[in-house]
């Protein structure tokens, strides 16, 4: 028998941007995240979007000794990246970005301490934080954390990196920082990329989210 570990919640944030443009005026947004709803309804997950008070609101409660790294931040995207780690860290369930939608039940996961997810068609095996799911309290989650925090420091004070802004984000909250960290046994080539050429009953037959990957944060 199987243990229930990972919570059957869902996470989603928006408004990390503050730019005050509503999530109705990003179709793909929109449509996804009701796509989300309507699968945690059917599958009996809670459901919760995160807006930019409510995460700041965590930060305060639980990691204070983060604020300063909060404001320290160069862009929006890298506090997007951090808060969903302290979310899943307080909370646990499934983080799953705006412009992702699940395409299956994820019961066969739900025994797993930590899934962290990445494109079927990346040989590498990244792990892609747009889709991810942990146990609350899971220390790998606090050390995530901490190297955001290290990683952070460290690469904002070299110049290069003022112009580079897609290496400094992947370096300091995204895929390249989790790779140095992440148990490779975690990570399941889980997620069908977009491609127009594709309809949904093409898609590899173990893949359990479709990303239209719109990165409106880096263009």
């Amino acid at each position: 028998m199987n243990v229930q570990r990972i919570p059957k919640r869902i996470h989603q944030i928006y408004g990390i941007f503050d730019d005050g443009v509503p999530i109705e005026d990003i179709p793909v947004f929109k449509e996804h995240t009701e796509k989300t709803k309507q699968f945690a309804e059917h599958y009996g997950y809670e459901y919760k979007l995160w807006d930019l008070k409510e995460c700041e609101l965590l930060l305060v409660n639980h990691f204070p000794h983060y604020i300063q790294l909060w404001n320290d931040f160069r862009y929006p995207i890298q506090r997007a990246d951090f808060i969903r780690y302290c979310i899943l860290f307080i909370h646990g369930g499934w983080y799953i970005d705006c412009d992702v939608y699940p395409l299956r039940d994820l019961k066969s996961f739900h025994s797993d301490f930590q899934v962290f997810c990445c494109w079927n068609t990346d040989s590498r095996r990244l792990p892609y934080n747009a889709v991810m799911a942990s146990t609350d309290r899971n220390p790998l989650f606090l050390k995530i954390m901490n190297l955001c925090e290290e990683r952070t420091y460290e690469k904002q004070s070299k110049i290069i990196y003022e112009k580079w802004k897609g290496r400094l984000v992947f370096q300091t909250t995204g895929h390249f920082m989790l790779n140095s960290i992440v148990p490779k046994d975690s990570i399941h080539n889980i997620i069908e990329t977009h491609n127009p050429d594709k309809g949904l009953n093409e898609y590899n037959s173990n893949a359990y989210f479709y990303d239209s990957n719109i990165s409106s944060w880096y263009q």
